[in-house]
Formats: structure tokens, C-alpha cells, sequence
């Protein structure tokens, strides 16, 4: 067989079916062997195991089929087409000014705004290396990614509330099978830890689960519009009736929107947030889980002068509880029970931004340590080893009843929660005395999303120095 005489798609596409992976390695072999010129691009292009195609399970199909055509023709649709971040102010503003037209518009916006961030994710899931793509959990996420793209790309422009209720119903659907994303993510990696480098593995994932909060931000939100309208529209003393296929225990679906203390609504998906009750809310949850083996807890002394803030509380909760959590964690493990020194936390802010520092003597970390606290690939079997007794995770605070082991994700997913808004989290630490922590919030949530990252696939071609701007694309 002349390897000139097959023609490769450049795309990969992942196959949940064994059989395609051998396969291409015979024809690969093969080809290798005989072929008399050296081959420019050479990559296999199975089906994905949600397509309806007929073709046989574990069969290559040919790359010029027109099934492979279309879709990756479609998806390079999406993928050219730019995103529209936008602001926690822009959020705000629809929601303290809620009325039909603007629930619509919200709803057109989401609606075409997901698969383009949908589309450059799976577009990054097709440059990973083959072996990586063929890995079981890989496969599973990258084939949620494909049923949401379907799912959301085919809705039509949105013109009445039972439009978006039915659209809503999508959304739910979307943010559902996506529980299971994360782990899987991680799983996956660190299975091919020894076929992709360490670096490219922390590009991908900090990528990837930025779009992740990207999207879920856009439907969750959207979501708590729509149930905001229907409780304003209900208690309303016109006489308007509203056919809806959506109940109301629909939008409190308990995966979808009830991952909070309390269901999504305006007063508590984007708020003015105090820094000090704050902290005082995290200390409390840090301290209950830190004391449940019946272990005393360290003081934790608050000082500086409060602020208020525009942001996400999942988010912001998220990122100090897990911060006061380690020191908790650390301080007992390290001091004797009689003898625990506190933990003190600063705030404090300027004209734009809100500051918290995190303060505590448990005893540091060593160099080896330190230089993995952002990394998913270094190590990552032995570190996210209990990840395969967790099925779903939304990595939200409230899931840290029901998951009690460390996970080894809570510093990386508080990196990508604090610069998803413009914000910075930065850890000093002095071996065998203590760390600190320091988070920087933006003030007024007049940030743009950050979404400006470089695709795995153009970093692998990038100099350290002299690589201009308008190289770079939103890859969300």
C-alpha cells in the first residue's frame, strides 16, 4: 500500500471503539513501510460515537466522506467566528432591568454565543495527540462536547417565552451532562501522563475549564433571568397567561441550578459582595470540615477595612474557602493541639480592585511542592488519584459535604475562578514556617470575560520572545 494513495483528514475525530485505534496503527505501519515519500500530514478520522452514521462500529471511514466533510466543514464555521465576551456589568444591567424584550435578547445572545465557545473546544480536543484522544474518559468528554454543539447550534432564533422555555430546557440538559466533565478531564490525563508533556497538559486544561466556567456562567445566568421573568410575570396583576412546557421544579432542576446553598436568582448568582462576611461565611465551612474528626481549629483573626464587590459568590467562595481550608488543614497537621497559632486574614482595597491576604504558619512548603501548586500535569496520577470514586463535579463549595477527600484540583480551579474576571491569585511560602496567599478581585465588574488564550497547537510553534499580538485568537 503507497502511502500517497490515502488521503487523511487534517482533523481528528475520537472514536469510542477500540478496533479504530488498531486499525490505524496497521494502516500507519503498513503505510510507513512501503511508502516511497516521505508523508505530510497523517491523521486518522473515525467517527464519533454519537454520529448516525451507518457505518459498522470500529470501521475507518474514509476521510473524504461526505459525512467527515460536513461536519468539520460546519464546525470551521463556528470555529472562525469570534466571541463576544462580556461584563459582569452588562450581566447586571439585564437583570436589574428585566423585562421580556430583554430576557429574548439575553436568550439569542446565549444562543449563539455556545457553540462558537463549543466549537474552538472541541477543535482543541482534536489537536491533542491520537493516543490521548483515543483515551476512554477524552473520548467521553469530547463526545459531550459534540452532543451539546448539536444541540445548541440547531436552535432557532428565539421569539417567545415558550421559545425560551424550550430552550431552557436545553441549557439544563447541556449543564447536566457536563457534570461529569471535570472528572473525567482529569482521569483521562493522567492516564496519558507519559504521552503528552506536562506543560501542554496545564495549557489544555487551564483552557478548557476557563470555557467551562465561560459557558456555565452565560447558561446558569440566562437561566435565573428566566425564572426571575416567570416569578415577576406571576405575581403581576395583568391577567396574561403563559403557556410554557417549563414548570417552575423544571428551572430548580437539582443538578442544574440548585448546586448553590440556594436556587439561582438575581440576589444570588451576581452580587455587591462584602469581603468580610466573606471570609466569615468560608471560615465557617472551613472550620466545620476541618473539625470534623473531632480536632480543635485555629483562631482566625480578620483585620483591614471591608469592601464591597461585583462578582460571582460561587466563585469568590470558592476561591477562599479553598484557602483557608489548606491553611486550616496545615496548621493542625503541624502544631500540636494546645498549641495552634491563628490564621489571619487581611482585606483591604484601592480605587479598583479588593485584596485579600491569607496568613498562616503551617509550616510551609518545600520546593518540590511549590513548583507543582498550579499544575495538572505534574504527577497527575498520584495526585488526582480520588477522582475515581467522584462520578460529577461543578467545583462548587457546596459539594464539599458530600466530597470528602482531597481531589488535588482546588489552587488550579481558584486560579482559572479569580483571572476568569481580571483577577490575579498568587501563593508565597516559607518552608518549615508558613504561606501566604494573596487574591485580587476587581472592583465594579467592568472586566471582560478573559477568554484570550493561546490554542495548544500555536504554542507548540511560538519563540519565547518576539511573537506579535495579532498571532493571538480566542480559543474558548
Amino acid at each position: 500500500m503507497h502511502m500517497h494513495s490515502i488521503r487523511f483528514s487534517k482533523v481528528r475525530h475520537f472514536s469510542s471503539h477500540a478496533r479504530v485505534t488498531q486499525q490505524a496503527s496497521h494502516i500507519l505501519k503498513e503505510a510507513t513501510t512501503h511508502a516511497p515519500s516521505p508523508v505530510v500530514s497523517c491523521t486518522v478520522f473515525p467517527l464519533t460515537s454519537n454520529s448516525t452514521s451507518t457505518a459498522t462500529p470500529g470501521s475507518v471511514i474514509n476521510a473524504d466522506s461526505n459525512l467527515h466533510f460536513y461536519r468539520n466543514k460546519l464546525l470551521d464555521e463556528y470555529v472562525q467566528k469570534d466571541t463576544t465576551p462580556i461584563t459582569l456589568r452588562q450581566l447586571l444591567f439585564y437583570e436589574r432591568q428585566l423585562n421580556t424584550d430583554r430576557l429574548l435578547k439575553s436568550a439569542n445572545y446565549v444562543r449563539q454565543e455556545l457553540p462558537v465557545r463549543i466549537s474552538h473546544r472541541i477543535r482543541e480536543f482534536q489537536n491533542l495527540p491520537f493516543i490521548v484522544g483515543t483515551n476512554p474518559h477524552i473520548q467521553s468528554v469530547y463526545d459531550i462536547y459534540w452532543q451539546a454543539f448539536e444541540r445548541l447550534r440547531k436552535v432557532p432564533p428565539i421569539r417567545t417565552l415558550e421559545d425560551n422555555d424550550n430552550f431552557c430546557i436545553k441549557l439544563i440538559e447541556s449543564l447536566e451532562s457536563h457534570m461529569v466533565a471535570i472528572p473525567n478531564l482529569v482521569l483521562g490525563i493522567s492516564e496519558c501522563e507519559q504521552h503528552i508533556d506536562s506543560d501542554r497538559i496545564d495549557r489544555f486544561m487551564h483552557a478548557t475549564l476557563r470555557s467551562r466556567v465561560s459557558r456555565r456562567v452565560l447558561a446558569e445566568q440566562h437561566l435565573a433571568l428566566s425564572q426571575q421573568l416567570k416569578r415577576i410575570l406571576s405575581s403581576s396583576t395583568t391577567t396574561t397567561t403563559i403557556s410554557s412546557p417549563l414548570t417552575t421544579s423544571s428551572y430548580d432542576h437539582p443538578k442544574a441550578l440548585t448546586m448553590s446553598r440556594n436556587k439561582i436568582s438575581h440576589d444570588t448568582v451576581f452580587s455587591s459582595c462584602s469581603a468580610r462576611d466573606t471570609v466569615s461565611q468560608c471560615v465557617k465551612l472551613a472550620r466545620a470540615h476541618s473539625t470534623a474528626d473531632n480536632v480543635q481549629s485555629p483562631d482566625v483573626m480578620i483585620d483591614g477595612q471591608d469592601a464591597t464587590f461585583t462578582y460571582i459568590f460561587d466563585h469568590i467562595e470558592y476561591v477562599i474557602y479553598q484557602l483557608l481550608s489548606n491553611s486550616f488543614r496545615h496548621t493542625i497537621a503541624t502544631h500540636p493541639q494546645n498549641n495552634l497559632p491563628p490564621i489571619k486574614v487581611t482585606i483591604c482595597s484601592n480605587d479598583a480592585d479588593v485584596f485579600f491576604r491569607i496568613s498562616d504558619q503551617g509550616g510551609g512548603m518545600s520546593a518540590s511542592i511549590y513548583n507543582q501548586l498550579w499544575s495538572y500535569g505534574q504527577r497527575p496520577h498520584a495526585r488526582f488519584g480520588n477522582f475515581r470514586n467522584v462520578s460529577q463535579l461543578a467545583a462548587r463549595i457546596t459539594e464539599h459535604d458530600q466530597v470528602t477527600v482531597p481531589l488535588g484540583i482546588g489552587l488550579p480551579m481558584s486560579r482559572v475562578y479569580t483571572e476568569y474576571w481580571g483577577g490575579d491569585i498568587n501563593i508565597v511560602t516559607m518552608d518549615g514556617w508558613g504561606t501566604d496567599a494573596y487574591v485580587r478581585i476587581p472592583k465594579f465588574g467592568t472586566q471582560l470575560e478573559n477568554l484570550d488564550f493561546v490554542s495548544v497547537s500555536e504554542e507548540e510553534g511560538r519563540e519565547d520572545e518576539g511573537w506579535p499580538m495579532s498571532h493571538r485568537r480566542f480559543v474558548v
